[in-house]
């Protein structure tokens, strides 16, 4: 319910902002270390740690009101996470054959994909130099290229999409702070934690999302 009226304030801010005048545009890059992980919804399932990545790309901010921003942008990121199988056996599928993962053993996933998250960006008033911002808002990301790791079966880095969901969507919420290098140009350091609404990995039984940990560092033009 909390996620269908998020959506409608955030459609309504897009379409109300169009007619204002004079609105104030900003690009920016980043460079972004995370950690992701799995989270799932059955014990047939056991998260077993993360793994570390970087989500890379830029970001665009389009001002409606002096400190309330429409944000999105374009990135390439990282996630994946390891899973332990609990219950049942179960055939890793990889370019380069089939395996069979026996139960309490150990899988790691990586995969990289393309994504476009759209957001509310709140700015506080610049004290010296330095603002700080929250922001919240979804994101979809696009699979390009999936990778399996299982170490019993010498399985090291293969390319394993079949088990990657094409796509997937998820939230996110965040607070930063930015520090100004004259006029428009700032340096940006922030933390953001994101959680899948739906499934990363599929699998035959239960959903397998993924949640993730983000260090923002990126510049503002």
């Amino acid at each position: 319910m909390m996620t269908k009226r998020l959506v409608h304030v955030m459609a309504f801010l897009m379409l109300t902002s169009m007619g204002v005048n004079a609105q104030k545009f900003s690009f920016g890059v980043f460079v972004d270390p995370q950690l992701t992980w799995f989270n799932s919804d059955t014990k047939r399932y056991d998260p077993n740690g993360p793994v570390a990545g970087f989500n890379i790309g830029f970001s665009g901010e389009k001002y409606f009101a002096q400190r309330y921003a429409l944000s999105s942008g374009l990135s390439l990121n990282t996630l994946g996470g390891n899973i332990r199988f609990m219950q049942d056996t179960f055939t890793l599928k990889t370019n380069d054959g089939e395996y069979t993962v026996t139960p309490q053993t150990n899988v790691k996933f990586r995969a990289q994909y393309l994504t476009l998250p759209v957001s509310l960006k709140f700015r506080s008033t610049q004290i010296g130099y330095t603002s700080f911002y929250a922001n919240v808002g979804f994101k979809g990301s696009i699979r390009l290229k999936g990778f399996a790791w299982y170490s019993p079966q010498n399985v090291d880095r293969e390319v394993a999409n079949d088990h990657f969901a094409w796509g997937f969507v998820s939230y996110f919420i965040g607070l930063g702070m930015e520090y100004s290098l004259g006029g428009e140009s700032a340096l940006q350091c922030g933390l953001s934690f994101s959680d899948g609404l739906t499934g990363m990995l599929d699998t035959s039984n239960g959903k397998i999302t993924s949640q993730s940990l983000t260090l923002r560092l990126g510049i503002i033009f």
